[in-house]
């Protein structure tokens, strides 16, 4: 069977932990409370920066495992650091993921083997409505490219909304990639929402406020340990993003998702549950 703990990530991230320690986990500079402003309503032309950008996400998930009628408790950690540029002429973005680090068990946060960072990566829109489609170097098979499922992981980073924002506004995405675990290829398919469901100030500037919810579906199969195992499951979460509406920045998120796994051979069944809170800010 798949070994949840070391097969299973905060949103799919390979990786095993507890609490970020402090070293590990960047707090955002101290804000002023954002207040309602009425004034502004719209519309605002959408135009992504030129400039260079640089986030954090930060993901802590409570990982529940059921297996041969016993059930034990682990947890996940994840923080990376992620700098790029919107590439206007290609439809995409183009950075570098500069920190990757994952605590497990109690461990000390570690960037995960196979993964050397820094390590740059790139993801075009093929189309309107679809996600980002990514690309890392030496990429061949997803079972051969632990750069990819990083780089994977790391989708609420990016959304492309509609040329003219207002509040109200409401715009769709979705996406369907690979991602392997323990050497068995999942096939994700992914759904995102998102509405613009009103303003807030910060330090004197207006920002928009993006609801999005999103419905994943996964399923695939493989060998392990000489075994046939099969995997579906589905996740769900909510984040809700501080947009700059100028320039289409995202200044912060924060929400929380869910996943449930089921993992199944001819002589065991597991079942797994990952409950994660995310936070994205500047960097």
């Amino acid at each position: 069977m798949i070994a949840a703990s070391a097969a299973l990530s905060t949103l799919l991230v390979a990786c095993r932990s507890s609490a970020i320690p402090n070293q590990v986990l960047t707090k955002p500079a101290a804000v002023s409370t954002p207040t309602p402003v009425a004034r502004a309503a719209g519309p605002w032309i959408y135009h992504a920066s030129a400039q260079r950008q640089q986030f954090f996400l930060d993901q802590r998930a409570t990982i529940t495992i059921r297996l041969d009628g016993a059930t034990r408790t682990d947890t996940v950690s994840t923080h990376a650091e992620v700098s790029f540029t919107a590439a206007q002429v290609t439809n995409g973005v183009s950075g570098t993921v500069n920190v990757f680090l994952v605590q497990s068990g109690g461990g000390a946060a570690a960037t995960p083997p196979g993964v050397a960072v820094p390590f740059p990566v790139r993801g075009e829109y093929s189309a309107r409505g679809p996600q980002l489609d990514f690309t890392t170097p030496h990429e061949s098979t997803p079972c051969a490219s632990t750069t990819l499922s990083v780089a994977q992981s790391l989708r609420d980073l990016w959304f492309r909304p509609p040329d003219t924002l207002r509040v109200g506004t409401a715009w769709q995405d979705s996406a369907s990639y690979v991602v392997c675990r323990d050497g068995i290829p999942l096939r994700a398919t992914a759904h995102r929402s998102f509405q613009i469901t009103g303003t807030t100030e910060r330090d004197g500037r207006p920002l928009l406020t993006v609801a999005r919810t999103s419905r994943t579906a996964i399923d695939g199969g493989g060998a392990q340990f000489g075994e046939t195992v099969g995997v579906a499951g589905t996740a769900s979460g909510q984040l809700v993003y501080d947009l700059e509406p100028s320039t289409g920045e995202v200044v912060s998120a924060m929400g929380n998702a869910t996943l449930d796994l089921t993992v199944r051979s001819r002589l065991r069944t597991q079942v797994v549950r990952q409950v994660a809170d995310i936070r994205v800010g500047r960097s």
